[in-house]
């Protein structure tokens, strides 16, 4: 660090490059397919605002809302299942089939979620069917047990009927052991989140009923109808999403890595404007500026931004860069989870599985590069910060060495700006040639002046690779210009043939000063190294587009055609469905629903083994028994088995209302199983995640009470008009899972609340008040049912948040250490990686990375892993970061700033 604080101006001189006059569209690229063929002149920049129409105030609404094409269609797909379900409930055959459990047909729909991509879809419905017959099969079998026990404690002469304790006894032991076991494969595997939930409202359901079975013809009667009602509802959610707007992963790839490549030529753009904005700033001046906004606006949100600190080095530019490499980070930690599901699906397209994987691998090329990019460009304000060039120095010494400091930077930024934003328009031809020839984007349309492009071959045609292949080559030469006026500048003359190898090392070239050898070499090093990021940028951006010219002309993209995933691939998909896995956190709702908040990415075995200073490896048959003993006790101290307990205890705090004969009616008559359901759904690992998703449920369902009212009454309990508002309201509530990923607990239980108020009101409609009463449940008018679903899902909740922190809590602070760990375990894996490749490379053994099995095909594939582990394990990390506001601060406050530097 100490030589980075001496960078030295190389004099005056330097010969202004061209400025940049495409800011906006530079920090927008990503957004923007299609390139103007040349810069508007100032006239015609003037005259376009006054040509333009003003759009009317109400597209500009809905321009605001987001209201587009692909959001309707998730609405209306979404709202569809369950407004089956009520609709076909209406039927006198349905209803006798169902009779009290029809809602459940509705809910089960929901939770179908028809909306994923097919791939997810596929894998997480057969996870859903397996769980429901699982657990019917025990459960038959715990009723069974029930039964027996009721049976064999009744007195001779007494009816079977009523409350038996030993039946009840039974039942809740079964219960425990069920929701204990299936919270600890909740816990360990975040791909069981909707199985386990699902399996854990089956067995709350049954298990509450079962105390009034007297015999197992009871028994086998309801738990057919229930299991008919979860198949129905999934079978409703399968037909509508393979029906209606039918979505593959491989659709959702191709679209995610069209963003994706737009935001990477945004980024080189963003990061090419910011560089322009550096060649005439002056940090005093913009430190002023900033305090003088912060004096004129006042007010508390100004206060906090200037306490996280502004970079010395800020300009708008920085902040569209920002903005920029947010989104493109997201954008790669969703491709990273979503390119897998989009391998293993049967689909119709033209890109075969292991299509999609180069594809992936060399935009992962081109990732890297611009990353590093984006890096030393934060390297400057690193530098200004240690040197404080915000401030005029003291004295006249510390002014003079700041102001050799900045202009050192702004001669660097005119020095790189001709050539960056020279190879940044080639590099963004370059993905418009790629999307254009995979057809993920329409080719431009024909320019007035095409004509005077001459022989340059436009993005899409035959011979633009070749063309862009010479581009950057010429990019590659160009840095013995850069070279050479680095050293005319600094008065070094370099001998005839320098760059070719063939002079000798003048005696005029050696340095003397050590120190000023140093900041040379550093200021030189940092421009050169920028240049060559850039360079490897251009290069990988070219084997991309060399990649999809060789597969348009062995014609794999002229027509599409079944295709099937291998049986390797196959393999390792049900591998995944019962290993571990890293996930994505594009499926907010899985994200939301991880309740059990296991570990986001998979480490490897060794990362988790403990050296065992009591035991030494087992070397014969008998010691290796012991340890299989040993595993036991390893088992039940684990995390999932520790939020296994905690699940149970929560959950039979409700239940025991349940299985105690003064409490028993009063349970099953005031429907507190639902509270069990929202214990069941609701627990979460960490106190601060508890805390928040305890205010938001409670939101959700108090909206969803209010909406249920306005859907019964406004129509006056009409069940066509009934159906046509819950419609509207369930669509509404899928807008917010679309827009809102932080709002989507609200959501997802304001339309399942709504759908459980009025389809069980459509149901007392449909078959009777008496009917309706015949399991216990007294039929309560729609004024009278809301409040009473809100104060048991609240009383579920407040229990839920209750055992999350009782006996002891576990905060997000101690979960961001450990993902800091995590973190550095990681990054030293990397480390390890990129040593190892440097090594072969110097070494001339690196071998080629496109041929499976050299050495340097491994070190490149365990790079990208690495790497890719990295970014997802930053997005779990700012998530326990965010949480940590909500946790109970009990002592000194956590240093969150410490672990936000």
């Amino acid at each position: 660090m100490e030589a980075q604080r001496n960078w030295q101006s190389p004099g005056a001189g330097g010969g202004d490059a061209e400025r940049s006059t495409t800011d906006d569209s530079a920090s927008n690229g990503q957004q923007d397919v299609k390139k103007p063929s040349s810069t508007p002149s100032p006239p015609q920049q003037q005259r376009q605002p006054q040509d333009e129409k003003k759009p009317s105030k109400l597209k500009q609404i809905w321009t605001k809302i987001g209201l587009d094409v692909p959001t309707l269609v998730v609405m209306f797909k979404g709202s569809i299942p369950p407004i089956v379900a009520l609709a076909m409930y209406q039927a006198d055959a349905v209803a006798q089939e169902y009779t009290t459990l029809g809602y459940l047909v509705a809910i089960t729909s929901i939770l179908g979620f028809c909306i994923m991509p097919r791939g997810k879809f596929i894998q997480t419905m057969t996870l859903n069917i397996l769980s429901v017959c699982l657990s019917a099969a025990v459960n038959l079998l715990s009723l069974y047990c029930a039964t027996q026990a009721r049976k064999h404690t009744t007195p001779p002469g007494r009816p079977l009927a009523g409350y038996n304790s030993s039946s009840s006894a039974v039942l809740a032991i079964w219960l425990m052991v069920q929701i204990y076991l299936i919270n600890v494969v909740r816990a360990a595997r975040p791909q069981f989140q909707f199985p386990a939930i699902i399996y854990s409202i089956f067995v709350i359901v049954s298990s509450t009923y079962g105390v009034m079975f007297p015999t197992m013809t009871y028994a086998l009667s309801f738990m057919q109808r229930l299991l008919e009602a979860f198949l129905t509802g999934f079978a409703i959610a399968t037909a509508t999403h393979f029906v209606i707007f039918p979505t593959s992963s491989r659709k959702v790839v191709l679209k995610e890595m069209t963003g994706y490549m737009m935001c990477l030529g945004g980024m080189l753009k963003a990061q090419t404007a910011y560089m322009a904005s550096l060649e005439d700033l002056d940090p005093v001046q913009a430190r002023e500026e900033r305090e003088r906004q912060a004096a004129a606006k006042g007010g508390k949100k100004e206060k906090k931004n200037q306490t996280s600190g502004d970079a010395p080095l800020a300009t708008p530019a920085l902040a569209k860069l920002k903005e920029t490499l947010g989104k493109t980070m997201e954008l790669h930690t969703k491709l990273h989870g979503d390119i897998t599901p989009a391998k293993r699906e049967f689909a119709i397209g033209k890109l075969e599985s292991h299509d999609l994987s180069e594809l992936w691998r060399l935009m992962k090329g081109v990732f890297v590069p611009v990353i590093g990019l984006s890096s030393s460009i934060d390297l400057l304000n690193r530098v200004a910060s240690e040197n404080d060039w915000t401030h005029e120095g003291a004295t006249e010494d510390e002014k003079r060495k700041r102001h050799e400091q900045v202009e050192n930077v702004q001669f660097l930024m005119k020095q790189l700006h001709q050539p960056f934003s020279q190879m940044t328009g080639e590099i963004d031809a370059a993905i418009k040639h790629v999307l254009i020839t995979l057809e993920l984007t329409k080719p431009e349309k024909k320019a007035a002046d095409e004509e005077s492009r001459g022989e340059i071959p436009v993005p899409g045609s035959t011979g633009f690779s070749e063309g862009y292949k010479k581009k950057v080559d010429a990019f590659y030469k160009s840095k013995e210009k850069t070279l050479e006026d680095w050293c005319k500048e600094h008065d070094i003359e370099l001998p005839e043939g320098f760059f070719e190898g063939n002079s000798t090392m003048p005696e005029s070239l050696v340095v003397r000063d050590d120190s000023i050898r140093d900041r040379y070499q550093r200021q030189l090093f940092f421009t050169l190294y920028l240049e060559y990021l850039l360079y490897r940028a251009s290069r990988a951006m070219l084997d991309l587009t060399l990649f999809v010219d060789k597969r348009k002309q062995e014609g794999a993209l002229k027509r599409g055609k079944l295709i099937f995933p291998g049986s390797r691939t196959l393999y390792k998909w049900l591998k995944a469905t019962i290993g571990k896995e890293d996930l994505s956190k594009d499926s907010h709702i899985m994200t939301d629903l991880d309740a059990g908040g296991s570990e986001a990415v998979y480490l490897g075995d060794s990362f988790g083994k403990k050296k065992d200073p009591e035991h030494l490896p087992p070397r014969n048959a008998i010691e290796r028994g012991g340890e299989i003993f040993r595993a036991i006790p390893n088992f039940f101290r684990s995390d999932a088995s520790s939020f296994g307990l905690r699940t149970v205890a929560a959950t039979m705090t409700i239940a025991i209302v349940c299985y105690l004969e003064a409490s028993q009616q009063w349970f099953l008559r005031q429907r507190l199983l639902w509270a069990m359901i929202m214990v069941a759904i609701s627990m979460t690992r960490t106190a601060g995640q508890s805390i928040w998703n305890f205010v938001l449920r409670i939101v959700g369902t108090a909206v969803a009470m209010v909406g249920a009212y306005v859907i019964w009454y406004i129509v006056v309990g009409h069940t066509a008009g009934v159906l046509v508002f819950l419609w509207l309201w369930i669509a509404c509530s899928f807008y917010f899972v679309v827009k809102f990923p932080k709002l989507i607990i609200v959501a997802i239980l304001s339309l399942v609340t709504a759908v459980l108020i009025i389809g069980y009101e459509l149901q007392v409609d449909k078959i009777g008040v008496q009917a309706s009463e015949s399991n216990g449940q007294p039929a309560y008018p729609t004024y009278e049912l809301a409040p009473y679903r809100l104060a048991t899902v609240v009383g579920g909740l407040f229990v839920a948040f209750i055992w999350t922190v009782f006996p002891f809590p576990i905060s997000e602070s101690s979960e961001l250490r450990k993902d800091l760990g995590a973190s550095l375990y990681l990054l030293s894996n990397y480390y390890a990686v990129t040593h190892e490749a440097v090594q072969a490379r110097v070494k001339g053994v690196e071998g080629d990375a496109t041929i499976k099995g050299t050495h340097a095909y491994h070190l490149e594939k365990a790079s990208n892993a690495v790497f890719s582990k990295l970014l997802l394990l930053l997005t779990h990390l700012k998530q326990n970061k965010e949480f940590s506001k909500f946790q109970l601060q009990i002592g000194g406050r956590f240093p969150r700033e410490h672990y936000e530097a």
